[in-house]
């Protein structure tokens, strides 16, 4: 008996399939199938697709559910509407992972959008996201009193959120968090008001020390929470120095840049910032909870009521003044308001000089590239984060793209991988662990001059991404001080009474594994300013990097 060629040639192939593994043969075949699918070739691709439904040893497939799906959409498109409910049913069942959203969006489906059966899968994916959204049974409007299972439900609704999604237990070894939490249920049930109620909850969600894990009160309370000043202060060599009037009516009444702020409210700085402010601080590393209780927070409380200061002048005259306080326009209306627009000039020395405070639009790249044609003739390139309290990582490595020569891995990451199962056997929950993505240069702008990265403790969030692209990328040195600590990606959520809250899912590292959540990212050159630099006028920060530009060292 002979072989002809063509069975000879499928011979040796279904010999090569079956000596690859399930997961191989699954992954092969769904490659194949989404071929198929983009080409629009749907017969085709809803035979692939059907093929691999049919075949049980792919049942334990990570992503089996979700070729049922795509099968459906396959089916639909041929206009087999009963082989397509057919198949979405059964990627329901299985738990298929597309969003009700895209389910109603997909152009596939477009023919079964007024079918009762197409209808009852979407609601059941309806029903199974609600578990794991935000629930109007939850997240009830404000009221100036709550009722005390709305109060015990917003305790719950935070403690569980964290137990399930918070990244850094690990570092809070002394903290018990059932322990904690029965504490705090009686102090929310005796809460008499909503106000007094996020205050307790401010309280217990501070216990968990993250930047990135916070509760915001309802925009009605705003007023009564963060109330700011004209004001704005910073802790220097150990004492609370205003570092900026922005009221010539304050001036007049002494309160002058440089002036250490000795009381407030008639008791000393220090012993007020840690009982009426430090309680309510959410940071972990020593540098970002003085920025919020010595620079934010020091002097926010109530619009209707002002903060009475007793100030020592640089000569050792002491003045009282009092200080109004007025809403908050930052962001969340818990940080400062900031200056959104990114600032360039060029300094003495030929010296190109880049200030980028937020990375919530790409408009730090936008000046980089308007200004490219200075930039590129500088003798060196500062960059400077040193108030950038964060935004969207893609538009910090916009910039960080010009300055690369060559391609450079963004930040490991990490994430909290429950699993019910594993729990049942008695099995630690785990990890979810994903490597830096690599970005490319820039392909048009590239400055390859020397380049100088300010930082400070302010230096925040998708800013420490930034930072920690440009260390890694070893282009050149960061100047300044130790940076927050905190690079977020948090989960929102809402509460009773109209507030929401904040919890850290991620946890990031430099791509080499090198910590810096928690810790903060160094600067090479270690500079902070001085209470004598602040009294004249001085940006001891920015005149080291000048003059490290300058000599070459």
């Amino acid at each position: 008996m002979k072989f002809s060629a063509a069975l000879f040639a499928a011979t040796l192939l279904s010999n090569s399939a079956l000596a690859l593994t399930p997961t191989e043969r699954f992954d092969q075949a769904s490659k194949q199938a989404q071929a198929l699918f983009d080409a629009r070739d749907y017969a085709r691709a809803a035979a692939a697709l059907k093929t691999i439904a049919d075949d049980p040893t792919f049942a334990a497939q990570q992503d089996y559910p979700d070729r049922f799906y795509a099968l459906a959409r396959a089916s639909a498109a041929l206009g087999k509407g009963d082989e397509a409910i057919a198949a979405l049913t059964k990627a329901v069942d299985l738990g298929a992972t597309p969003t009700s959203e895209e389910v109603t969006n997909e152009k596939e489906f477009a023919s079964l959008k007024d079918d009762a059966r197409f209808k009852q899968q979407v609601a059941r994916i309806v029903k199974a996201e609600a578990l794991w959204k935000d629930d109007p049974a939850l997240a009830t409007p404000y009221k100036p009193v709550l009722s005390e299972a709305e109060k015990v439900a917003g305790l719950s609704k935070l403690w569980a959120e964290a137990r399930f999604d918070f990244a850094f237990f690990g570092r809070i070894p002394e903290v018990d968090w059932d322990a904690t939490y029965m504490a705090y249920l009686p102090q929310v049930i005796a809460a008499k008001t909503t106000e007094d109620y996020y205050r307790v909850l401010m309280r217990f969600m501070a216990t968990l020390k993250d930047g990135h894990t916070r509760v915001l009160a309802p925009p009605e309370l705003q007023d009564r929470f963060n109330g700011v000043t004209k004001v704005t202060t910073r802790l220097i060599e150990g004492k609370v120095l205003v570092t900026g009037v922005s009221d010539r009516a304050l001036e007049v009444q002494g309160v002058k840049t440089g002036a250490e702020i000795v009381q407030i409210d008639g008791r000393p700085a220090l012993e007020y910032a840690k009982a009426e402010v430090e309680p309510y601080v959410f940071g972990f590393t020593p540098q970002d909870r003085n920025v919020w209780t010595y620079d934010y927070a020091l002097l926010r409380g109530p619009v209707d009521q002002p903060v009475r200061l007793t100030l020592r002048e640089a000569g050792g005259k002491t003045v009282t003044a009092t200080v109004p306080r007025q809403h908050n326009n930052g962001p969340f209306g818990i940080l400062p308001e900031i200056d959104l627009a990114p600032h360039f000039r060029m300094l003495p020395g030929n010296i190109a000089y880049l200030q980028v405070n937020v990375f919530v639009d790409d408009n730090g790249a936008k000046a980089m590239r308007e200004n490219f044609a200075a930039i590129s003739r500088a003798d060196g390139l500062i960059i400077d984060v040193r108030e950038n309290s964060g935004g969207n990582d893609d538009n910090a490595h916009l910039i960080l793209q010009m300055l690369a020569d060559k391609p450079y891995m963004g930040n490991n990451w990490r994430t909290r991988d429950y699993r019910a199962a594993f729990r049942s056997w008695s099995r630690p929950i785990g990890w979810m662990r994903r490597a830096g993505g690599e970005h490319q240069p820039d392909p048009k702008y590239h400055f390859g001059g020397p380049v100088i990265v300010l930082t400070s403790a302010r230096t925040f969030s998708a800013a420490e991404d930034f930072t920690s692209g440009f260390d890694a990328m070893k282009r050149g040195r960061i100047v300044g001080e130790t940076t927050g600590g905190s690079t977020g990606n948090p989960y929102l959520f809402a509460l009773p009474g109209g507030g929401r809250a904040f919890v850290c899912t991620k946890d990031d590292t430099y791509w080499s594994g090198q910590v810096f959540e928690g810790v903060g990212i160094k600067p090479d050159v270690a500079v902070s300013p001085t209470i004598a630099d602040i009294r004249a006028g001085r940006d001891r920060v920015l005149e080291k990097a000048v003059n490290l530009l300058r000599t070459g060292h």
